[in-house]
């Protein structure tokens, strides 16, 4: 056993000294694209950790039609493309930089509420102790409406007020909740995650690309979380009869991504001063393969959609799916002439 672990140390310390973690910067700084490297140590780790299972087994991955084309230009510090069913990145820029993530806590947030069960259509209100600083308060204090609508303002608005609500309505403390976060960040699979708050708030809220993406796949596996963040828009009303309306801080649903052939499957936005504008997406093609894209740390709001805009179009010229639909051979000789 002595000896096994100590060949292992002796070999991810020779390939730390053959590819040094500041490599991918030294590419990006050529124009080329990032070479596959040799794993890291906490890469090696987790695969040598037999209890977890490999994950996308047997899926057909994308097959790169374009090798020339090296990727898109981004403002984003940290920014990942994954194709969704076998796991493989198409793109990658400084994806294992540690970042705050803002908003993007909220996902996880709402994971660990809905995991309790709660009855979503069951009356709830604000409270004054819920009021957190930041964003937009969208339901006002005292106010009664549902359960459901307040998961709404939290994940379609990113209204921070609402998001204390619904740890209070958990039933655990803050701490308590907070604590269940971290928990179930490491049940899923997200090994470079913390959190500090349940709504985004704290720049300690921090996580690399790839956990992200771990984080899209399991949050948009839930249906209200799916649904909801798949909303432009949402209208309710509360007891005192005003009518809320709350646009989706995702401005993504209403670009050529969310318009036939592709369709945004979920996500979230995030946004603090330390964590620059952040989004972590899914994006379908023909309604079938999908694509997780994650921005973390762009220049600005319209800036993290662009980046992603850019990103989800590159990955859907340069690479080509097992499942793409085949091209009419007699409408293409009628129109050719051949």
């Amino acid at each position: 056993m002595m000896w096994t672990l100590a060949t292992h140390i002796v070999l991810v310390a020779a390939l730390l000294q053959l590819y040094p973690a500041d490599m991918g910067d030294v590419e990006a700084a050529l124009g080329q694209e990032p070479m596959r490297r040799m794993p890291t140590i906490s890469q090696i780790a987790s695969v040598m950790r037999a209890d977890e299972p490999a994950p996308h087994v047997g899926a057909i991955p994308p097959r790169k039609v374009e090798p020339a084309s090296l990727g898109v230009v981004t403002s984003a510090v940290s920014a990942l493309v994954v194709d969704r069913a076998s796991g493989m990145v198409l793109y990658e820029k400084n994806s294992d930089a540690s970042r705050s993530i803002g908003s993007i806590s909220k996902l996880m947030t709402a994971l660990v509420y809905l995991d309790g069960n709660p009855d979503l259509d069951a009356p709830a209100a604000l409270q004054g102790s819920d009021i957190r600083w930041g964003g937009i308060q969208h339901v006002s204090v005292g106010d009664v409406v549902r359960a459901r609508d307040l998961l709404h303002a939290s994940l379609i608005g990113s209204d921070n007020s609402a998001t204390a609500a619904l740890v209070r309505l958990s039933g655990l403390s803050e701490g308590d909740f907070v604590a269940r976060m971290n928990e179930k960040a490491a049940e899923i699979g997200m090994r470079a995650t913390t959190f500090m708050d349940p709504t985004g708030l704290s720049a300690d809220n921090r996580a690399v690309a790839a956990d992200i993406v771990r984080l899209l796949d399991v949050s948009l596996a839930n249906d209200d979380i799916r649904a909801a963040t798949q909303l432009a828009e949402v209208s309710f009303a509360g007891e005192s009869g005003r009518v809320y309306t709350i646009p989706s801080t995702d401005e993504l649903l209403g670009t050529f991504l969310n318009e036939d052939p592709y369709r945004v499957v979920g996500g979230k936005t995030g946004y603090l001063p330390e964590a620059g504008y952040c989004l972590g997406t899914v994006v379908s093609e023909n309604g079938g393969h999908e694509i997780a894209v994650v921005v973390l740390g762009s220049e600005t709001k319209a800036g993290r959609f662009t980046d992603v805009k850019a990103l989800a179009a590159w990955a859907f010229r340069v690479y080509e799916w097992a499942d793409e639909p085949i091209a009419d051979e007699s409408a293409a000789d009628v129109s050719t002439g051949v």
